[in-house]
């Protein structure tokens, strides 16, 4: 059932179709959200019950659900009518090679890898993990969350250490995994060798991991291939006098389909195993 769901998310995708559906649930998403954290916090610990309180009725509702529906042959089929309405509406398949073909790579801030790092890997991840996509939406919620209070301008000290924290926390598995995936799918031995020199230096934050996936996207394509010689900045000779050329990394424009490539590899794995372990577990 799960390979299904996967099929039919895939053609909906393809084809557009749930496009204003899952605006229409973000947006909901949003007014949910909304009423944990439309206050003003005091301390570290309020934002961390915030986060706790929106995930909890989530939590409650969909075991319930699962308990129910999944034990009751009668019901059996609503639950996996429900499940894959769910996974369709949390978990993103496509939705970061739309993002690739509009973004302009020119500032090198390749959002389009993040989107498929926290909208399919990620959400993917929990949704298997843990039953009825609890752990897809309370993902989608702590996500939320986070952008939401980020946007409401907190203190920079209680964001670092609050936000930032909960997202390294939700998001280091499911990262780490797409190491891997993206290693098997580029040049493995220079990804990981990379990866176990970060290993010495790991800060429990989202912006590391965040950064140290650009990094392994990079050298799974082999990054050195792609450079252009620095330029120097003429604009002020005195500064280049003093302090030396001034350089700035640059990237060809033909970059893109080489991440675009790696990544989507990297999924076909991923979505590939996870079929195989469902095929086992049926013939099993």
């Amino acid at each position: 059932m799960f390979i299904i769901t996967i099929l039919i998310t895939l053609f909906l995708e393809y084809r557009q179709l749930l496009t204003n559906v899952r605006i229409k649930f973000n947006n909901s998403l949003q007014q949910y959200v909304g009423y944990f954290i439309n206050r003003n916090f005091k301390t570290q610990r309020e934002i961390r019950y915030a986060y706790l309180a929106a995930c909890t009725p989530i939590f409650l509702i969909l075991l319930t659900i699962h308990f129910i529906l999944s034990f009751s042959t009668i019901f059996i089929i609503f639950y996996y009518i429900i499940n894959a309405i769910l996974f369709m509406l949390s978990v993103h398949i496509l939705t970061w090679k739309e993002a690739a073909k509009k973004e302009n790579l020119k500032n090198n801030n390749y959002n389009f890898i993040n989107i498929y790092a926290t909208h399919f890997f990620a959400a993917l991840f929990w949704y298997v993990v843990l039953p009825s996509a609890i752990g897809s939406l309370c993902y989608l919620i702590v996500m939320s969350i986070s952008v939401e209070l980020k946007n409401k301008g907190l203190d920079l000290i209680v964001y670092n250490v609050v936000v930032d924290k909960m997202l390294f926390y939700v998001n280091v598995i499911p990262y780490t995994l797409l190491y891997l995936f993206i290693a098997i799918a580029g040049d493995f031995e220079a990804v990981i060798h990379h990866i176990l020199q970060k290993r010495k230096h790991v800060t429990k934050s989202y912006y590391f991991l965040n950064i140290t996936l650009k990094e392994v996207v990079l050298l799974a394509i082999g990054k050195d291939k792609f450079e252009i010689t620095p330029l120097q900045n003429h604009d002020n000779d005195e500064n280049d006098t003093e302090s030396g050329m001034l350089q700035e990394e640059k990237f060809t424009p033909e970059i893109k389909p080489y991440i675009v490539a790696v990544l989507y590899r990297a999924s076909i794995f991923y979505l590939g195993i996870l079929a195989l372990i469902e095929i086992v577990s049926i013939i099993s």
